[in-house]
């Protein structure tokens, strides 16, 4: 067969297995094409539909920056993104003369480069967003949401020209959905004018230095757009952060991947790419000695050095043109994984995948052979050593300035688009991946629950508080992020499509999906290892089980003696182990290989798209239902049959309706609702994949790539915009314009006056004074007032709102959607309900304890009894170990002003145990020193007696101390050392 003549502009790119090229192998002169061939003999091969990898790879960052949702949802996060925006509206008022920018009382002068911590660019692009649009909020975000659009562009580009078109569409996919970059797309901090810089500057170069075709490498009017593209991005990185991050990360990454294969032999005949290489090391070099000299200490306490090396810098202290930011020593010295923290939540969940996709960067490219091979090669190396050179930057500034986000996403996202194609192209897959993957994306879910400020990396901001409020809804969203894409991962990367028949014949199916004979098969496996013993041990662990669970129902039953020194938990433990150890087990290991099977038949089992695609998902039903209906002629059948009615008819049929019933009535849905929907959602499922699995032509790396798609749209869309209106003012002024009348003003109280310029209409008056802001707020003969507070202003407003109230009663609060920032009036409306969150801790009527007790401590406070409830507010006579309970304490003040700030204990004593629970009353949320006289509150302090409780009566005792020192109990019931005696309360 005649061989194909090769594109010498680029390797072919098809989803068909790639073509042997006729170019020489990589041990036989590459740099010499054979003597027939010449480069204008060979036309180009057709490329069907090659527009729709650029038009998806432009079309989705479209969507993810401007539209999904729009650039004006979330409002400006106070401060951080504020003071950006300040600053940009500050250079167009002086610059470009936006006049009607000038804001009176604000500083309206030219800022200096020290105000603005970092080359200029950034903050230049927003003035002239403001500058054109007028002062919004989305007009700042607008052109740094152009920017971002370049950024995936440029990364496309380069990797669609030195591997293929899709590949540069899976970096493109993985940029566009890291956090870090649509964060820094979305809101006016700055930095995604850096990472597109870098993604221009790398990959311009990389071209510049390593294009090659089947032939060779290409020529030189070929290359040099792409050493355009590279100055321009230098430009704009140096005008971004300077001259370590912008210029010599980009120039010695490209440097030292050359360096590297021209030590190893694998360059030859190519003086262009040689020189560009080499020149981009000699000065990224160089500039990294710059600005290791900046940073010097001695130069820090020195102006007298040469003009170039103190660039930008006119005395100690200032900026630094070489550093890109100001030197400020961190209180802390960063360890060396500073950074691997950072990008594991700024980049989740592709941070999970990228350590994985960087190793298989070191795996020979697939079908490649001759130059594409070697062009593929140094594009692998040159990505793995950029971003080692990116994180040896990043950590050596760290040292020195405050965090910096990471300038390099793209070249990650590279990486994993490049893994993810080659996966496509017929790489061998790997466990390791699927499960590794999964295992760190089980790692920041644990972060994510435990620590939820770390969501703020993807601003590159430290320090900030995550509002209480958000938690739960935040770590439901993350949930659904980062198991959605474990589970995808790993059946995407644990075997490769054993059904390829469509593609490629000779690759016939060594498994059925859905087939009986499969399950029948690992059960026989199960049966048989270890010569059987691991069944026998089965066999006796679940016979145990159920004679344990016997034994203590039978206990329970006739009221043994010997069941009461048994804990309520580890009974309920007992009880349900037999089941447990029976069925859990078997169900994992089946639901495993279901949920393979099912990955099997929907890409493996893929053909040509057609309209019966959206009727496939019904063909494992009919197969199903047909195998239970056939007559079973051996004894092998009736096998089949019982595995088909006890196996896969539970997993295809009930499982996931029951996942989605039970997750509905989880998060809140009614049971009727939630099984109405849950019902269908199996066949919808199936249909769904079917359908899917045929449009992407069976390619089960197309799906992961779009699963990062959905899991980037929860993010993008509903995760990250919801945060930042927790932190924002916004909200609370679109409440006031929608509350007030007339000409009933606002006042701001700690909420930065600034943000008013962008969404008040006006400029309301500013208090930083809680009495002066409270006096305003009242003193409006009559008039309604508003006044937007940062939340932990309100105790102190209530307190005073409540003193000179009669009757008394907590403060107005109009609008408590944020944790952070309130709307307070001085009236409610009739039909407004009061959203003070203090209305769970300062009591309007009196409660009706359920333990009465009517203590009196030191004539300061009445202790009227206490609750004890479980999580879902029923009251209880008795608790179990390994659950969460509240207590509710309820207090009377007899005497004000409390000074002292008393911390709160409960002791749970008996058999010689205890349980100590201390705690700041109201969780600090209401001190001590704001409560008045016949104030009624409650402490609503949530507690779990520890698993080593045996049941049986035990005697709360709880009180008030600071230190060594109790507030005495002067009457009530007591122990006569301070503490109240609650009465017994028993432990099941």
């Amino acid at each position: 067969m005649q061989d194909e003549k090769p594109n010498p502009a680029e390797a072919p790119d098809t989803d068909a297995k790639p073509k042997v090229l006729s170019a020489p192998a990589p041990s036989s002169s590459p740099s010499a094409a054979p003597a027939h061939v010449s480069r204008t003999s060979a036309p180009p091969v057709p490329d069907e539909k090659s527009w729709l990898p650029l038009a998806l790879a432009v079309l989705l960052p479209g969507l993810f920056f401007f539209v999904l949702p729009p650039l004006a949802k979330s409002g400006l996060w106070d401060p951080y993104e504020l003071n950006v925006a300040d600053l940009a509206r500050r250079v167009a008022l002086n610059l470009f003369h936006a006049d009607v920018l000038s804001l009176s009382g604000a500083d309206n002068s030219l800022p200096h480069l020290n105000d603005l911590g970092r080359p200029q660019l950034p903050i230049t692009s927003i003035a002239i967003g403001f500058k054109m649009f007028g002062l919004h909020e989305w007009a700042g975000r607008l052109p740094l949401a152009i920017w971002g659009l370049a950024g995936v562009a440029a990364t496309y580009a380069f990797i669609a020209r030195l591997i293929d078109r899709r590949a540069g569409l899976y970096s493109a996919i993985a940029l566009t959905t890291m956090p870090l970059f649509f964060v820094e797309a979305r809101t006016m901090l700055g930095d995604v004018v850096t990472m597109t810089a870098l993604a221009m500057s790398f990959g311009g170069l990389a071209v510049a230095v390593f294009d090659r075709d089947a032939l060779g490498p290409t020529r030189v009017a070929t290359r040099l757009p792409w050493l355009g593209l590279a100055a321009l991005g230098l430009v704009a990185g140096f005008e971004s952060r300077g001259g370590v991050l912008g210029l010599a990360v980009p120039m010695v990454g490209v440097g030292l991947a050359w360096a590297t294969s021209w030590a190893a032999g694998g360059r030859k005949g190519d003086a262009f790419g040689d020189a560009v290489a080499g020149a981009s090391l000699a000065l990224g070099l160089g500039v990294f000695v710059m600005g290791a000299i900046a940073l010097a200490p001695e130069t820090q306490q020195s102006s007298t050095l040469v003009p170039w090396v103190m660039l930008g810098q006119s005395k100690p202290g200032d900026l630094n043109m070489w550093v890109g930011a100001l030197v400020k020593t961190p209180a802390k010295y960063p360890t060396f994984d500073y950074y691997v923290g950072h990008l594991g939540p700024a980049l989740a969940p592709w941070s999970a995948f990228a350590p994985f996709a960087m190793g298989r960067l070191f795996v020979p490219p697939v079908g490649r052979v001759g130059y594409v091979h070697q062009r593929e090669s140094f594009t692998r190396m040159s990505l793995v050593v950029g971003t080692a050179v990116a994180l040896v930057a990043h950590g050596y500034l760290a040292a020195k300035t405050d965090l910096i986000a990471f300038s390099a996403p793209a070249l990650i996202a590279a990486a994993c688009g490049i893994a993810i194609r080659d996966f496509e192209r017929g790489a061998h897959p790997s466990v390791a991946v699927g499960v590794g993957t999964a295992v760190l994306l089980g790692l920041f879910h644990h972060d994510f629950h435990e620590l939820p400020e770390k969501a703020y990396q993807a601003f590159a901001v430290n320090g900030a508080t995550f509002p209480d409020s958000f938690k739960d809804h935040a770590l439901l969203l993350w949930t659904l992020a980062l198991v959605g894409f474990a589970l995808i991962a790993f059946l995407t990367w644990v075997e490769r499509d054993a059904g390829e028949s469509a593609k490629d014949p000779s690759r016939a199916p060594t498994r059925i999906p859905f087939d009986p004979k499969g399950y029948l098969a690992v059960l026989h496996s199960l049966r048989d290892a270890w010569d059987g013993l691991l069944a026998l041990a089965f066999f006796a662990m679940v016979a145990g089980a159920s004679i344990a669970g016997l034994a203590i129902w039978i206990g329970v039953k006739t009221h043994g003696h010997w069941v009461a020194s048994i804990s309520q938990q580890v009974r309920e433990n007992v009880l349900n182990a037999w089941w447990a150890t029976a069925f859990v087990p078997l169900g994992v290991i089946f639901g495993v290989y279901f949920a393979c099977d099912v990955w099997l038949w929907a890409f493996g089992g893929a053909g040509a798209w057609s309209t019966s695609s959206l009727a496939r998902g019904f063909e494992p039903f009919e197969e199903l239902f047909a195998h239970l209906r056939a007559p079973a002629k051996t004894e092998e059948e009736a096998s089949e049959r019982l595995v088909s009615a006890f196996i896969l008819v539970p997993l295809m049929v009930l499982a996931i309706p029951a996942i989605v019933t039970g997750g509905l009535i989880i998060a809140g849905t009614k049971p009727l609702m939630a099984l109405s929907l849950g019902i269908p959602s199996g066949v919808a499922f199936f249909l769904v994949m079917g359908a899917v699995g045929e449009l992407l032509r069976g390619s089960r790396a197309a799906f992961m790539a779009l699963s990062a798609v959905a899991v980037g749209f929860v993010l993008c869309f509903a995760y990250y915009p919801a945060l930042a209106n927790q932190l924002s003012p916004k909200e609370i002024f679109e409440s006031y314009q929608r509350l007030h009348k007339g000409s009933e003003p606002l006042a701001l109280l700690g909420v930065g006056g600034r943000t008013s310029a962008y969404y008040a209409g006006g400029e309301p008056q500013t208090f930083t004074d809680v009495q002066k802001a409270y006096d305003w707020l009242m003193g409006g003969s009559g008039q309604r007032r508003f006044l937007a507070t940062k939340a932990e202003e309100l105790p102190k407003l209530n307190e005073l709102f409540r003193e000179h109230s009669d009757p008394r009663m907590n403060l107005p609060v109009l609008d408590a959607r944020s944790s952070q920032i309130l709307l307070v009036a001085n009236s409610l409306d009739a039909e407004k309900k009061n959203e003070n969150p203090l209305d769970k801790i300062v009591l309007s009527a009196p409660p009706h304890p359920q333990h009465r007790l009517d203590v009196n401590m030191e004539d300061k406070l009445e202790v009227l009894g206490y609750d004890v409830t479980d999580q879902s507010g029923r009251l209880v006579d008795s608790i179990a170990p390994g659950r969460k309970y509240r207590m509710r304490t309820y207090y009377r003040v007899l005497s004000a002003p409390i000074t002292t700030e008393w911390e709160a204990f409960i002791h749970i004593d008996g058999f010689h145990r205890r349980h100590n629970g201390d705690h700041k009353p109201m969780d600090g949320k209401y001190p001590f020193a704001l409560w008045l006289k016949d104030d009624l509150l409650v402490d609503d302090y949530e507690f779990g007696l520890e698993p080593n409780f045996t049941p049986g009566p035990y005697t709360m005792f709880f009180g008030l101390f600071v230190g060594e020192t109790r507030l005495k109990v002067t009457s009530g019931p007591n122990d006569g050392d301070n503490r109240i005696n609650g009465g017994q309360i028993r432990v099941q």
